[in-house]
């Protein structure tokens, strides 16, 4: 048995969850180890879905180009019904496409495989000096008051080599069904198993356009025998409304067959899920057998199905642990919850757990903030989850089985702009401020909407971008930037709005008390203001998307804090504001 000094973090699981927060902490400097249990990186099209709340993420985290060079647009989707399905019914946008703002330039998802995602956040990683440990396994951990220890094997061919970790944080990113990291910590992870059982793979095809996905669903004339029956069993007419919306037989029957194809970054293949009552351990081992199954489904002589490169067996479960951490162990991404993929939430829910707590570890390991700021990633986490866990098993059951046969395939997206995750926030955090909305009471403080927000800015909501700033002592044609170039995981960015420099200046001397390396400081004017001395970064607003973005007239003074993870941290009117914020934060110091 050999052993190692101890280490800051040691990340169990390789994953989008897992490379993100390992991204995060060595952009902060901050020394880790990645753990994988596979012998093998990740193959499939699992997670493919990418949110703009996380797109943002990927931007500060430097990876978002790679992204966009990798992956394609969300198509629309051609819903068909059997018999034929030649000729759609309908085609619709999955989520309303919408025109780039200046407070979000990545307005829509972006669909890129998890393992391609996963392969970019490696190569950045590498630049690092982090590479991740494949056949890399979690034994057993026990926790001590001041270090993590850790007992992993690695595996060299038939060999295994145990190894004994010193950390002093470790983090399970190790998926659902692993969860060795979970158990050990003594979270629950209560919840359901949805009863559909799924087959998802990927495909080559040809002759089906990649400009749109394609779901087919058949409606057998014996369903209505049986909702029938069901119905006189229940001794409810037929013409109850609310029987068959509350009837999950009944759902479970309506569009019985179906199956969906969708459009990949790889071309000409398409990923696939397939419902309905199938010999699905003959299809799993058989490609043959899988192919007639997916020619039955379409009935379309016309698609040609070629090549099978991955295949799967999918059951939704809706679970999601009590606690994200307990002492100097937390859980991230599938670890602590899993849902439906309905709405595509659950990597870009994983990715935002990983960007909420990577920057806290990182003050903690320099220093600079107590341990007991780690307590706000549940607090802040565990409200958004349990919403997202509700929204998306709510689409699922809609989409999938609609409550009656003229429904459409869309009526679960309707009216779902928020699934974009811009609306997250958590403003009822007790290390947010808000001089602008105070919150006196506990109940004010109850995240009543966690997920959609209400469209006026408040301090734990998400910081918009604005582009159009240009220094304040460059020429008219100068090039301008915008605020998603400076905020980083590494640092608070503190945006100063002001027309008036004798009042940001005392600002500017409070901030001289916190160490630079962490804090980036930009003073925002008007256009036309006079610049002051002694900030790092002088900006006009020229097209003036700062002072609306944030809410600020340019009659007045307002400091607003960025956090690392892209939350707006604070939103106060003078010093003292700012002193309250950075007193939660770097409590080590203050």
């Amino acid at each position: 048995m050999t052993s190692t000094p101890p280490l800051p973090v040691l990340i169990v699981g390789a994953g989008t969850s897992g490379l993100t927060l390992a991204l995060t902490l060595a952009q902060n400097a901050i020394k880790v180890r990645v753990i994988e249990m596979d012998e093998n990186h990740h193959v499939g099209q699992r997670g493919a879905g990418i949110q703009p709340r996380t797109l943002e993420a990927y931007n500060f985290l430097g990876i978002l180009p790679d992204i966009y060079a990798r992956g394609i647009p969300l198509m629309p989707m051609r819903a068909y019904r059997l018999p034929g399905g030649v000729e759609p019914l309908e085609t619709f946008d999955i989520v309303p496409i919408e025109e780039p703002t200046p407070s979000a330039p990545f307005i829509n998802p972006f669909l890129l495989g998890q393992p391609a995602a996963e392969e970019i956040m490696r190569t950045h990683l590498d630049k690092y000096g982090c590479h991740v440990e494949l056949g890399t396994e979690l034994r057993t951990l026990e926790q001590h008051d001041d270090h993590v220890t850790a007992r992993i094997v690695k595996r060299a061919g038939q060999k295994e080599v145990e190894e004994t970790v010193e950390c002093r944080w470790l983090v399970g990113a190790d998926g659902a069904k692993s969860g060795i990291v979970r158990k050990q910590m003594g979270a629950t992870f209560l919840g359901e198993t949805i009863p559909q059982k799924t087959l998802v793979g990927l495909i080559e095809v040809k002759n089906l356009t990649a400009e749109a996905s394609h779901y087919i669903a058949h409606v057998y004339i014996r369903t209505l025998i049986v909702v029938i029956v069901l119905a006189f069993l229940a001794r409810c007419p037929l013409h109850d409304v609310s029987y068959l919306n509350c009837c999950d037989a009944s759902k479970a029957l309506l569009w019985l067959y179906r199956m969906m194809l969708r459009p990949t970054e790889l071309e000409g293949t398409f990923a696939f899920s397939l419902g309905g009552s199938h010999d699905r351990s003959q299809i799993l081992s058989d490609d043959d057998a899988l192919a007639k199954a997916l020619r039955e489904a379409t009935q379309r002589s016309d698609i040609e199905f070629g090549k099978i490169t991955w295949k799967s067996h999918y059951v939704a479960n809706v679970r999601m642990v009590n606690k994200f951490g307990e002492g100097r162990v937390f859980v991230v991404g599938d670890a602590a919850h899993v849902h439906s993929p309905a709405g595509g939430q659950g990597l870009n829910s994983g990715v935002q757990d990983s960007f909420n707590l990577g920057w806290k570890i990182a003050l903690v390991e320099k220093g600079l903030a107590a341990p007991s700021l780690l307590a706000t990633y549940s607090e802040e986490r565990i409200p958004v989850i349990r919403h997202m866990l509700g929204e998306t098993t709510r689409i699922y059951n809609r989409t999938l089985n609609p409550a009656r046969e003229n429904d459409s395939p869309n009526m679960g997206w309707k009216s779902r702009v928020h699934l974009k995750q811009l609306g997250i926030n958590c403003r009822w955090s007790s290390i947010v401020v808000d001089e602008r909305h105070s919150s006196t009471s506990e109940e004010e403080r109850e995240p009543l909407d966690a997920y959609s927000g209400d469209g006026i800015l408040r301090a734990g909501d998400r910081a918009p971008d604005a582009p159009g700033l240009v220094g304040a002592s460059a020429s008219t044609n100068a090039e301008t930037t915008s605020l998603f170039r400076v905020f980083k995981p590494s640092h608070h960015t503190v945006l100063l709005f002001s027309a008036e420099p004798t009042k940001v200046a005392p600002a500017l001397d409070a901030l001289k008390g916190y160490p630079e390396e962490v804090i980036c400081t930009m003073v925002i004017y008007p256009k036309d203001a006079t610049a002051v001395d002694g900030a790092e970064q002088n900006f006009m607003d020229r097209d003036g998307h700062a002072f609306a973005g944030y809410g600020v007239s340019a009659d007045e003074t307002i400091i607003v804090v960025v956090r690392p993870d892209g939350v707006v941290g604070c939103v106060v009117r003078g010093v003292e504001g700012l002193k309250t914020y950075f007193r939660g934060v770097f409590s080590a110091i203050a």
